[in-house]
């Protein structure tokens, strides 16, 4: 008889654990709570879907929090950017392509056609859809009651249905990005005794204290060719001025609730902006001189104008050095709702090696409902499906394991 296994969650984790199952023979039955699949995937995909990134075998694990480098670098080993570039070309039809900035991208501007060409996938696969349908209770059989040992779970969800499987995979995803809180899922556990790790955003934008005239210049503009620097350390790249404050892969990663800095020209060493400044023969202030000799962009303009406040007729080398490590006053973190990840969920260590919850025979956890997390650039996605893909082999190892115990 063919083993039936639910997956409850339809993110890149989900569509990918189920994808696996289908192709090994089982019955795959996919539960979503909301009336449509994939919602973080077209969330992610709404100025292009970034699916992974070009970095070194070391780099890429190095990218990682939440286990130790080994996990990393064997989850990524076992299916690795290639194969998921690789999958998504020849399984889902999309072509992909290598930015300049290192990350790999789908052809497609929206996430449409992906979703929508994996969902087709797997409805020829066999997946049956369950959409609408939030779970609400698990309930676990008694060992006794099969054969093999190894009980059937009952899932019970909001809208009164009821559906027994011989294993689950829960999908849930992280905390960025949902629309209620607090999240839900997390109570599913306690039934159980397991602690679900609260849920931080991470890689969000900050608010910075600048007045409000510079918002109102500078918002929506880009910040590029910038390093940002924090006591975490310091990122090149570009960011973006928002209504509140900054966003972008630098302040992501570095983003802290401190004086931070700014280089707005790293590519120039002080003595170069000193002699740039100083060619210019008119009797300008030194922030004229800027404005004609560095070439700024006009968020970049804006920001020196409004740091500077009373002190716009510094010498030239006090301008330069303000130039090179303008200070940026980071007050607080955007809320979670607004964050592109999230730190928390549940922890690795109620999970075993298979990625099934130790406490719960036959339910498996993956994806970003895990306490992992990684920086923007294609490691969210990559991880996520890598993840999924390890946790369908325990699946299949765990009910491996069943189906000999109940052979005669």
């Amino acid at each position: 008889m063919t083993k039936s296994i639910a997956i409850v969650g339809s993110g890149p984790a989900g569509l990918m654990a189920a994808d696996l199952l289908l192709t090994l023979g089982y019955s795959v039955s996919l539960f979503e709570r909301r009336g449509a699949i994939g919602r973080k995937l077209f969330i992610a995909g709404s100025s292009g879907l970034n699916i992974t990134n070009s970095a070194g075998t070391q780099e890429f694990a190095q990218a990682y929090s939440g286990q130790p480098l080994s996990f990393w670098l064997s989850i990524l080993a076992d299916f690795t950017p290639s194969d998921w570039t690789s999958f998504i070309e020849s399984h889902l039809d999309q072509e992909t392509f290598l930015g300049t900035s290192g990350r790999y991208f789908i052809k497609a501007k929206t996430a449409l056609k992906f979703v929508r060409n994996w969902r087709d996938r797997l409805v020829k696969l066999g997946c049956l859809f369950f959409l609408n349908h939030e779970l609400s209770q698990m309930d676990l059989g008694s060992p006794s009651s099969d054969p093999s040992g190894h009980p059937r779970i009952q899932l019970k969800f909001k809208n009164k249905q009821t559906y027994d499987f011989d294993a689950v995979i829960l999908a849930f995803g992280g905390g960025a990005w949902e629309t209620e809180y607090p999240i839900k899922w997390p109570q599913l556990f306690s039934h159980f005794g397991l602690q679900v790790q609260e849920f931080k955003p991470s890689n969000v934008g900050w608010e910075i204290h600048l007045s409000p005239d510079f918002f109102k210049e500078a918002e929506g503009l880009p910040l590029k060719n910038i390093v940002f620097s924090s006591d975490k350390g310091a990122k090149k790249g570009d960011l973006v001025v928002t209504a509140y404050g900054l966003e972008g892969t630098p302040i992501y990663l570095l983003g802290a609730s401190q004086i931070c800095h700014l280089d707005l020209k790293p590519d120039l060493s002080h003595t170069e902006i000193l002699s740039k400044l100083g060619r210019i023969k008119e009797n300008l202030s030194p922030l004229r001189r800027v404005k004609k000799a560095l070439n700024l962009s006009k968020a970049g303009e804006s920001l020196l104008f409004h740091s500077l406040k009373e002190n716009k007729n510094l010498s030239l080398e006090a301008m330069v050095d303000f130039i090179k490590k303008m200070p940026v006053e980071l007050t607080r973190p955007r809320p979670l709702a607004e964050s592109i990840s999230s730190t928390g969920g549940l922890s690795f260590s109620d999970i075993n090696d298979d990625f099934m919850v130790k406490s719960m025979p036959g339910v498996f956890a993956t994806g970003e409902m895990l306490d992992w997390d990684a920086p923007t650039g294609g490691y969210l996605i990559q991880g996520s499906v890598s993840l999924a893909r390890a946790t369908a082999k325990g699946v299949q190892k765990y009910l491996a394991k069943s189906q000999d115990k109940g052979s005669p």
